[in-house]
């Protein structure tokens, strides 16, 4: 199996290759309203899909990993969250203190952790999507959720070496 048949995009504007569209007046500074948008979305849409995994649009992924992972995880009871975690000191939003985020190049969970997140959070001023999404987990789970490191030899973000192969997908600056 692989995930190309499964593949939802989220985009900012309705296009015939979206599967849905937040933020139509996207900027940096608001990634964390897309992304609680699209967590709104799959957790209301995708009642009878397993697994998700949030990746930015410059990162790679060994798809053998993405399938041992899925292999390893399904039918678990409790809420499984895979990404490289970051702990928030987020002192200003008690929402966001003390939780743990994954580092936004990959992130996985299942619809266990999708039924207990919080979309409804509340917080003050911009912040990361991915702290945005941490918290959402930490708000709604609680401390019983399974976290997962990721494997970052399976995950290439901005640049990509495999097999002989190399591609750059930094983004090129406008002089």
């Amino acid at each position: 199996m692989w995930v190309a048949d499964h593949l939802h995009t989220v985009c900012d504007f309705h296009g015939p290759d979206c599967a849905m569209s937040c933020n139509e007046r996207s900027t940096w500074r608001t990634l964390h309203k897309k992304t609680i948008c699209f967590t709104k979305q799959i957790k209301e849409r995708f009642t009878n899909t397993e697994f998700f995994i949030k990746m930015d649009d410059d990162t790679f992924i060994d798809r053998e990993y993405i399938n041992g992972l899925i292999e390893n995880f399904t039918g678990l009871k409790e809420p499984v969250y895979i990404s490289d975690f970051i702990l928030n000191l987020d002192y200003r939003n008690r929402n966001l203190n003390g939780s743990y985020y994954g580092n936004g190049k990959f992130y996985m969970f299942n619809r266990r952790l999708l039924d207990c997140i919080d979309p409804t959070i509340e917080y003050r001023g911009d912040r990361n999507e991915d702290a945005i999404f941490g918290g959402m987990v930490f708000n709604g789970c609680g401390p019983d959720v399974l976290k997962i490191r990721e494997d970052d030899s399976k995950i290439w973000h901005k640049a990509y070496w495999h097999k002989n192969k190399y591609i750059n997908l930094s983004a090129i600056l406008n002089n």
